[in-house]
Parts: structure tokens; sequence; C-alpha cells
């Protein structure tokens, strides 16, 4: 039995997002590049690295910082895609539910030895999002479903990166 406890104690399996993490030692300021879009959509990579400075903001492992020589890590991202699809209808044929999805090229780099930490070159983030029988414009309900996305598109960026999820 203690020839079992053993083995299993060192065979490495641990929880995700218990452990230090990918980040260096020491590391406590993180500059966000612009991300760059690839897409038709104008404004989105803004409105989804402003997403992502709130995050990190709200989280006491990184402060995101203006200046890139201040900091430790840099993350950087490019919009590969974006859709915003329906899903779901009423009997008239109206859209009652969207779903939005984007599709990113995202990496954090050590500023000290230009060393990926994380990289992932298809991060892929999907959201529905319903909207009332009476919306009847298919851009207002866009921005709103974008508006409505960018948060939690942060959110599961950044744990993703930072705990490993």
């Amino acid at each position: 039995a203690a020839l079992v406890a053993a083995v299993l104690q060192g065979c490495g399996y641990a929880l995700v997002g218990t452990g230090r993490g990918i980040l260096p030692e020491g590391a406590s300021a993180v500059f966000v590049e612009s991300f760059v879009n690839d897409t038709p959509r104008v404004g989105l990579a803004q409105r989804l690295a402003d997403a992502v400075i709130r995050e990190l903001a709200g989280r006491a492992r990184l402060t995101p910082v203006s200046d890139r020589s201040a900091a430790d890590v840099e993350l950087s991202g490019r919009i590969l895609s974006y859709q915003v699809n329906p899903v779901r209808f009423d009997d008239q044929g109206r859209a009652l539910e969207y779903e939005i999805a984007v599709v990113a090229r995202v990496r954090l780099t050590d500023r000290k030895t230009e060393k990926a930490l994380f990289e992932n070159p298809s991060f892929l983030f999907r959201q529905p999002y319903p909207v009332a029988a009476t919306s009847a414009n298919y851009v207002d309900v866009e921005n709103a479903a974008i508006e409505a996305m960018a948060r939690p598109f942060a959110r599961s960026l950044v744990t993703t990166i930072l705990e490993g999820f």
C-alpha cells in the first residue's frame, strides 16, 4: 500500500489551476498589445482587447500597464474570424437566438526571454445570444451581441491563460 501511495504521489497528477501557472517568477505587470482585426467587423478587436484589460485588472495576479517597457509579460492577439448565426426561430421565421463565435490567435510572451509562455493559434469562443422578437434591425442585434460577449470572451481567455483551464 505504501508503494502504491508513493507511486501515485509522484506520478504528476495535479488539479489544473491550483499551481503557480505559466507566469515567470516575479511577473506582475502585463502589457496588452492592441489586437489585430482580420474580420470585416469594425471595432471588434478593440472591444475585445479592452475587455481583456478590464478582466486582467480585476484579478490579482497581473496588473495591466500602458507602457510596454514596464511590463514583465506581453499579451498579443489577432481576431481571425467572427460569425453571428441565427440558431432559434419563432413561428414567423424571425430569429430568437443567435450564436456568436470568435476565433483568435493569442500569445503571452515573457518580455525578458521573448519566450512564449502561452500560445493558442485558434482560441475559439462561442456564446448564445437571445434577442427579443421585436428586434427589427440585424445590425443593432449584432452590436448588442458583441457588447454582451466581450466580457465572457475576456473571462474565458484570461482564465485559460492564467489558470490553465
